[in-house]
């Protein structure tokens, strides 16, 4: 009886082995060559009579697989050739794993395969010919592999091609004219590969499908075909970071379903475009970094634009006031031009602006009132300019602020106090105007506040105390300025700060105590004021200190002899109302010009005062009575100590 059931049992286990069918018996010596550290293949069980339940698979109504997805399962090993072997697969995707083998000529076996998705993986040596043997193949993305040598002639014989991405590999050749001829391409992206130095083919003008075109990186030299304004049906286009040159072809006014266009970084003159008032999707024109010129059209700025990036050329003129109407701008990128006139005063209110900057050029009048109007501005950036006035007070509600930078205008009046306080700004940079006033007691609120830059204005009055409450602080420049009063020793709450320059204001006082608890501060200069008292010993605990100049101030009293132990690449101490003895590591003729002007201080340099020869001389007189007057008494203990112990035997 027992026999009969172990023999029972063992019939049953020997079915359920042999139950799975061949296409999973086919997976399964598949998982066998991968390494597989995640498990992600762990339900691929022989217990099933079907590999449809297992990760990754799927199948058709009879059971037949027809996809392997095993995307980001962190799986190892080479391509499986044996999916091959499936006869209904038409879609596969490996894609972001560790595939670290060739693309083997047999993927020719695959012949009803219609999507291949092998991106980032690591995958070498060149394409296999055998690709042009898939005739249904549509969508092909090698993307992010090590792949090289020539794009094969062979991939402009598939038929049904849509999608070819290639981007971020090793190819070296050109790009091969006979992409143009695969006329059912939606989709071209070939990004981010050595290729020689070529041109563009103007047979990709051809592909009238084309949706997607992206040749970024790609070592493009020449001009940029007409033809390439045969696309109907192109949405986005980025030929940026190569080496173009010549005008910007007419024919882009062309592209009327375009919505990105990004030609920057290359070598592109002459004006921007006529007629682009025909380009009515598009909403992102980079065409930054290039040599263009003239001016801004209003046909341009007229359209619904998101996003617009024309910094680092030469262009002239004005700011169209058509810019304002565009519901959708939230990036205006104009820094680095000729660009002169004022902008326009309804700037941001019609516009969900997050990043203004028309820094360096020659823009005038006030700053626009409005352009936190929807409340979504972070960045501001308006440096080197001709703007006058005050800052508007509304941006002083414009909470959504994290960047501002104002430098190098001719901006006066107050700051508004809340401006001071804006909770995410970690940037304010107000340098190189005409600001007065006070730092407001609202600065306590800026709890981002990382760099503090104002120097070169007419702020007055005391450095508040508030200003200890800003814990993120990092650099604080206030140098040439007209503060008063004492340094507050709420400064030493700053336990981040690295840069501290106050040279050239009216502050007085002596500097605060706790030094030591500004751990990080690099560089410190309070030259040129009226400060006074003491050094503080701790500044030499500082051991990231490498600059300190102290110059031009009434301190007094001696160098603390802990400043040697700091690694400084700048010493001033000149100018001051130090005395006694030079630190002997700073006793040297390269330190001479960091300690001139403190008459007291002595030492061996020249201009220096010295002890006279009396004095020296009485110096070693009472050295040796103190030597004499030692050694007595030791002699004088010595024997009263034999005289005793020698009684006491």
């Amino acid at each position: 009886m027992t026999m009969l059931l172990l023999l029972f049992l063992l019939l049953i286990s020997l079915n359920l082995v042999l139950s799975l069918n061949q296409e999973g018996l086919v997976l399964k010596k598949i998982k066998q060559s991968f390494d597989d550290p995640h498990e992600a293949l762990s339900n691929w069980n022989n217990r099933d009579d079907t590999p449809c339940n297992w990760h990754g698979i799927t199948c058709d109504s009879t059971a037949s697989v027809y996809s392997v997805n095993l995307s980001y399962t962190k799986i190892a090993g080479p391509f499986p050739t044996l999916l091959c072997n499936l006869q209904n697969l038409s879609f596969i995707s490996l894609s972001n794993n560790s595939i670290n083998s060739s693309l083997p000529e047999e993927i020719s076996a695959c012949v009803n395969l219609q999507h291949l998705n092998l991106a980032q993986n690591f995958l070498v040596g060149p394409l296999p010919s055998s690709l042009s043997d898939l005739p249904d193949l549509r969508h092909l993305d090698l993307t992010g592999n090590n792949f090289s040598g020539d794009i094969p002639a062979s991939l402009g014989r598939l038929p049904k091609l849509e999608v070819l991405s290639l981007v971020k590999n090793l190819f070296n050749g050109t790009i091969p004219s006979f992409l143009g001829n695969i006329s059912t391409l939606k989709q071209l992206n070939l990004s981010d590969n050595p290729f020689t130095p070529s041109q563009i083919p103007p047979e990709l003008g051809n592909l009238t499908h084309l949706e997607v075109l992206w040749l970024t990186r790609c070592n493009l030299v020449g001009q940029i075909p007409e033809s390439l304004g045969m696309l109907q049906n192109l949405l986005d286009l980025d030929l940026a970071i190569n080496s173009l040159h010549g005008p910007i072809p007419k024919s882009i006014s062309n592209l009327s379903s375009v919505v990105q266009i990004e030609f920057y970084d290359n070598l592109l003159s002459g004006g921007l475009p006529a007629a682009m008032s025909n380009l009515k999707a598009l909403r992102k024109w980079d065409v930054s970094k290039n040599h263009l010129n003239g001016t801004i059209q209003d046909e341009l700025c007229g359209l619904s634009l998101e996003s617009l990036d024309l910094f680092e050329n030469q262009l002239e003129g004005t700011l169209p006031e058509s810019i304002t109407n565009s519901p959708n701008l939230y990036r205006l990128l104009l820094y680095d031009n000729r660009l002169t006139g004022e902008l326009p005063k309804e700037l941001g209110t019609n516009s969900p602006l997050t990043w203004l900057d028309v820094s360096k050029n020659q823009f005038s009048g006030n700053i626009p009132a409005n352009l936190c109007a929807k409340g979504s501005l972070q960045r501001l950036y308006l440096i080197s300019n001709l703007f006058t006035g005050q800052i508007p007070k509304s941006l002083g509600h414009c909470s959504s602020l994290n960047s501002i930078g104002m430098t190098g205008n001719r901006l006066s009046g107050e700051v508004p106090p809340a401006f001071w306080g804006l909770p995410h700004v970690y940037l304010l940079a107000l340098a190189q105007n005409l600001f007065y006033g006070e730092i407001s007691t609202m600065i306590q609120g800026a709890s981002s506040l990382s760099l503090l830059l104002i120097s070169e204005n007419r702020f007055t009055g005391n450095i508040p105390d508030e200003i200890g409450s800003v814990e993120n602080l990092t650099e604080f420049f206030g140098n040439d300025n007209q503060f008063t009063g004492p340094l507050p020793a709420s400064l030493m709450k700053l336990s981040q700060l690295n840069m501290l320059d106050l040279h050239n204001n009216t502050l007085s006082g002596e500097l605060p105590s706790r030094f030591r608890l500004l751990k990080d501060l690099n560089e410190l200069n309070l030259a040129n004021n009226e400060l006074s008292g003491k050094i503080p010993t701790e500044i030499g605990s500082l051991t990231k200190l490498n600059a300190l100049d102290l110059s031009g101030n009434l301190f007094s009293g001696n160098i603390p002899i802990e400043l040697q132990d700091l690694e400084l690449l700048k010493l001033n101490l000149s100018n001051n109302h130090l005395t006694g003895d030079l630190p002997p590591l700073y006793d040297k003729e390269i330190y001479r010009d960091s300690f001139l002007g403190n008459p007291g201080l002595c030492g061996d340099l020249p201009d220096f005062c010295h002890r006279d020869s009396s004095a020296a001389k009485s110096q070693v007189v009472v050295w040796l009575i103190r030597s004499i007057f030692v050694l007595t008494c030791l002699v004088f203990v010595v024997g009263v100590w034999k005289t005793f112990f020698g009684n006491g035997r």
